[in-house]
């Protein structure tokens, strides 16, 4: 049965404030002549789709304002859908903001029994668990002590102990547990995998991959208010980073590359078009172990130019070095160029270690040594750990996999030649 359902679910919400009555009537007015007027949207969720059984474990994963927390606020009804449907099955208690619904001058034995209420459980309830709270939390000193004198990490687990010892069906927790020590981490971690092995539901919104992997058997990974992947955790997490991962490179080139431009001018590539294909040949920044690299690059040529050389080089901007390069012959360009063009290099399968590495580009003369164009760093893209195991860059010097055999045995001395008697 289905503990979680959204169904085609979308969330708008409109950006800024207009206080004065003429930015009103001249925005009523614009409504009247079909001229707009209104406030800009924002598409917190845009048609997101996806289903929960009883039992799962989710982690939601994406960039800040993807889009995470305003599902949760949908789950726990802080909130409505523009369009679409969210249904969830059960008692649902949500962990999005520290220290809600305590106060501060009560004490935290007062806010135990505060709390609790505002849950739904019964005084006898929440009697008969608290001894149980309050070991949970660690906070037995304090514990008839105003709340207003805690800490973050003190009120984080009252309100998690709370929640956690509340019976709910579905739990949300929203990065609270990210002021908490490690200690405590690692109990609330357990007491989640707990409900999630008595048949209660988790969705955890955490920044903190290790907890994502520690507890969750699903992820969905959103970006811009859109589902880019939901699957099984250590997929969807590999997904993830390699992309981190070839955004980070991409930006640091482009901070590195200001100007790092050679040649005459005679012809110029296009850096905005500029890219690597994968075998579909859709555009791409991962390209997978042993697939082949192909890369198409745009160049205008800025008068009549006989049979230019254009070569492609793979790098490695943490090393430093060019790995492998090729040449255009004559037989791939015609005698003559001008005006705009393409051209288009496809690597064979090159085994690569994962890792960082750059595309450069240069436009030579017919005998390699004048020089019209030299991009040092075209286009970056990443080769992610084989398998999808972790998505983590291999912090290693060598720049190529190259299969090998090895032999083990155990040392045995020579024979001695005794000589005859």
């Amino acid at each position: 049965m289905f503990a979680v359902r959204f169904e085609n679910v979308s969330k708008v919400y409109k950006i800024g404030r207009q206080r004065q009555f003429t930015q009103l009537f001249a925005n009523w007015a614009g409504k009247m002549v079909g001229k707009g007027g209104g406030r800009p949207s924002h598409w917190a969720l845009n048609d997101v789709s996806f289903e929960l059984q009883e039992g799962d474990s989710l982690g939601m994963l994406g960039p800040n304002g993807a889009g995470k927390t305003t599902i949760l606020k949908l789950l726990s009804r802080v909130t409505w859908p523009t369009s679409g449907r969210v249904l969830v099955a059960g008692k649902v208690i949500s962990l999005i903001e520290l220290g809600a619904g305590f106060h501060a001058e009560l004490t935290g034995r007062e806010n135990i029994f505060l709390h609790g209420a505002i849950l739904g459980l019964s005084f006898k309830e929440i009697a008969g668990r608290l001894d149980e709270i309050v070991a949970f939390t660690g906070i037995e000193k304090f514990v008839d002590t105003p709340v207003k004198w805690y800490s973050s990490g003190m009120y984080a687990r009252l309100g998690f102990g709370v929640a956690a010892h509340s019976d709910p069906d579905v739990l949300l927790v929203d990065e609270v547990l990210a002021v908490g020590d490690t200690a405590f981490q690692r109990k609330a971690i357990d007491s989640m995998r707990g409900l999630v092995q008595s048949g209660k539901t988790v969705i955890l919104v955490s920044h903190d991959l290790g907890n994502v992997r520690g507890l969750c058997k699903q992820v969905l990974w959103l970006d811009k208010g859109e589902i880019r992947a939901l699957g099984p955790t250590e997929e969807i997490v590999a997904q993830y980073l390699d992309d981190v991962n070839s955004r980070a490179a991409a930006e640091q080139s482009a901070r590195d590359r200001t100007e790092t431009r050679g040649g005459s001018g005679d012809a110029r590539f296009d850096q905005r078009r500029v890219e690597l294909l994968d075998p579909a040949g859709r555009p791409t920044e991962v390209v997978q172990p042993g697939e082949p690299i192909r890369v198409r690059a745009a160049y205008r040529a800025h008068r009549p130019l006989e049979r230019p050389i254009f070569r492609f080089a793979i790098c490695a901007p943490r090393q430093g070095v060019t790995i492998f390069a090729a040449d255009t012959t004559a037989r791939d360009i015609p005698e003559l160029v001008e005006g705009d063009g393409v051209v288009e290099a496809t690597f064979d399968g090159p085994p690569l270690q994962p890792g960082l590495y750059s595309v450069a580009l240069s436009i030579l003369g017919p005998d390699g040594i004048a020089i019209y164009d030299s991009l040092g760093v075209a286009r970056d893209f990443m080769v992610p750990a084989t398998g999808g195991a972790n998505g983590f860059v291999a912090d290693r010097d060598d720049l190529l996999h190259v299969p090998a055999r090895f032999e083990h045995r155990a040392d045995q001395p020579p024979d001695i030649v005794r000589p005859s008697a």
